[in-house]
């Protein structure tokens, strides 16, 4: 693989979390890295641009629930769910007034 280092760093949850998706995927962190960049930035209309009313997401808490979701298999109730996109929806509408 010919090209231009790059050097990040991760926190360790995200290291790990990376080294493990590697190893099953069968691949170096390196090379897993460069084929996920690779196929993220290949896939027309996955991130198109953000509308210009639209603020970048952050989507950290949703993949890290994600992430939780797949490793025990235990949901959050609806009605759970649901208070705290309310509440959530509440607050942003307090802060603007």
């Amino acid at each position: 693989m010919a090209g231009r280092p790059l050097t990040i760093e991760l926190d360790p949850p995200t290291l790990a979390r990376l080294e493990a998706a590697a190893t099953a995927a069968g691949l170096s962190v390196e090379h897993y890295v460069v084929e996920i960049i690779a196929a993220a930035l290949s896939s027309p209309g996955v991130a198109e641009g953000v509308a210009m009313f639209e603020g970048p997401h952050d989507w950290t808490e949703a993949n890290c629930r994600l992430e939780e979701y797949d490793r025990t298999g235990v949901s959050i109730p609806l009605e759970d769910a649901l208070k705290t996109f309310d509440d959530a929806l509440e607050a942003a509408l307090a802060r603007k007034r």
